[in-house]
């Protein structure tokens, strides 16, 4: 995940030394005021606005308000050499296009000046903040555009809970949550020795893809073993979910897992190297067809000992997207590209990072939406990537029971786009959205400890202890059919609360547009 690092200087700010850029010109229309960059920093450190300033703040909403000072306290852990090579990626490069729409100058002279600006600020502090890149901006005085700034400061209120009120209002939707089960219980591993295969075979558009499977030693041609398939995230790899595999294995599933051959860590980290070519755009699509291939090739060798008529899918990420759509959901291409319409519109400023992910190349569609797995008969989605790919009329196809996991400090996938308004359209019941406080997009991710722990997130492992329970419970219901298996969340619309501090987590199985306009008023399908 280190090539989205970067992404997060969009919600950063305070202090620096001082370099070429002294003012900051606010202009809407005929209306024009300049304030001095470091009054902006005082107010950002809690100081009460000077009148320059204040003028400014006049035009922007409470809430707005309060999403700036947010916005300008937040860091993000990146040095020189990750801008460098982010900036260099199709990712790095839409990013900075937004950015430049905060500023009034010819989109290419900004562009381009922010690209040196952000290098040299990173080169120059301990952590990434925007007045740091204010400040090493090639030019005296910069010019921004308010209405962007405030297209800017509504997304970041709505997408990325700044507020941190997400979790208590959804929360209060129901009544008083009841206890729910015991996750750390449930993630005991138990008693079944398995066995560790590693394994390569060619896939339909690549020569070879690696993969791995654990085999409980309890499986055989009169019991086979459930099959479970895990599908890691975007510049990770099989190992950042192998614990949840080993838990599940050690209680007789068998379980596989793979490197996409086109968004792995390797294959992200040579591109952005220059060692490995660039992945083709909308390549991310085909990785539900490799699941399927990898199903095929454990039917193939261990058929005899492995049920695979009868599986399971847990992916994280763009994992997430993968199983998502090996559950039902079908690619609505139309939708995607009317979600990425707002990337050009010169006002509107998009930060998310799942969206600009997804609208690298939107023109470049693809005829099948299809990408259905029926073997496939549970799916537990990790922080996922989902909007605008999916739409709410294609999540409605989802034809098995589903588990959404969302993390409420996720700023790489942020949990109202992508995750709860994605859930509304689900149809299918034993469905269940667990929403987790203060969790982030690495939370559960393995092998993750040496970034800093506003990337990762508070007690990673007791969040990993979470998954295991949340996983192992929501199989045994769903793929093995034990309906005396306590449900993660109560049927109708109450909710249950598990998990303990810093990381309690929220199920619910019913949510409804209504009730998350009631949370986060002005919400878009496509934010």
């Amino acid at each position: 995940m280190k090539c989205f690092l970067f992404a997060v200087i969009g919600l950063g700010v305070l202090a620096a030394p001082a370099s070429s850029a002294e003012r900051l010109s606010f202009q809407l229309g005929e209306f024009e005021r300049s304030i001095q960059i470091d009054e902006l920093a005082d107010y950002a450190g809690g100081q009460s606005p000077g009148t320059a300033l204040a003028d400014v703040l006049r035009l922007f909403k409470p809430s707005e308000k309060q999403a700036l000072r947010k916005a300008l306290n937040q860091s993000a852990p990146v040095n020189a050499l990750m801008a460098s090579n982010f900036l260099s990626t199709p990712l790095g490069k839409r990013t900075v296009q937004q950015l430049a729409k905060l500023i009034n100058q010819p989109t290419d002279v900004a562009g381009n000046a922010l690209a040196s600006a952000l290098i040299n600020a990173a080169a120059n502090s301990d952590g990434l903040r925007l007045i740091d890149v204010l400040q090493a901006y090639p030019l005296p005085t910069i010019a921004i555009d308010v209405s962007a700034v405030g297209s800017l400061l509504h997304s970041l209120t709505q997408e990325f809970n700044l507020q941190n009120k997400l979790y208590s209002r959804l929360s209060e939707l129901g009544g008083t949550p009841e206890t729910g089960p015991d996750l750390q219980v449930a993630a005991q591993p138990g008693n079944t020795g398995f066995a560790q295969v590693s394994f390569t075979f060619k896939g339909r558009v690549v020569d070879s893809v690696k993969a791995g499977v654990y085999l409980p030693e309890s499986s055989t041609a009169s019991s086979q073993a459930p099959l479970v398939v895990l599908a890691p995230g975007l510049n990770t790899d099989m190992n950042a979910l192998l614990y949840v595999g080993q838990t599940l294995a050690s209680h007789g599933y068998a379980v596989a897992s793979l490197d996409f051959p086109f968004t792995s860590a390797d294959t992200m980290t040579a591109a952005i190297k220059g060692t490995g070519a660039i992945p083709p755009a909308n390549a991310w699509y085909r990785q539900p067809i490799t699941v399927t291939e990898l199903i095929d090739q454990v039917e193939k060798r261990w058929g005899d000992r492995v049920d695979t008529q009868r599986v399971g899918v847990l992916g994280q990420s763009l994992g997430g997207y993968t199983v998502t759509a090996l559950a039902g959901a079908q690619l609505d291409w139309p939708h995607l590209v009317r979600g990425c319409e707002q990337l050009n519109d010169p006002s509107t400023v998009v930060l998310n990072p799942a969206i600009i992910w997804q609208c690298v190349a939107p023109e470049r569609v693809v005829k099948r939406t299809n990408f259905r797995d029926p073997r496939v008969k549970v799916a537990v989605a990790v922080n996922p990537v989902t909007n605008p790919i999916f739409s709410s009329r294609s999540m409605s196809r989802v034809a098995v029971p589903m588990l959404v996991i969302a993390g409420m400090n996720d700023v790489f996938a942020p949990p109202v786009s992508q995750q709860l308004t994605p859930f509304i359209g689900l149809r299918q019941p034993g469905s269940v959205l667990a929403v987790q406080k203060s969790g982030t997009h690495l939370s559960f991710l393995d092998a993750t400890s040496n970034l800093p722990t506003v990337i990762t997130g508070p007690a990673q492992s007791l969040a990993r202890q979470e998954l295991q329970g949340m996983a192992k419970l929501f199989f045994d219901r769903h793929l093995l059919g034990q309906a005396g298996t306590l449900p993660l969340a109560p049927v109708g619309n109450g909710a249950f609360q598990s998990g303990s501090a810093p990381l309690p987590l929220l199920f619910r199985s019913s949510l409804t547009r209504q009730q998350l306009e009631t949370v986060e008023p002005g919400l878009k399908e496509v934010p």
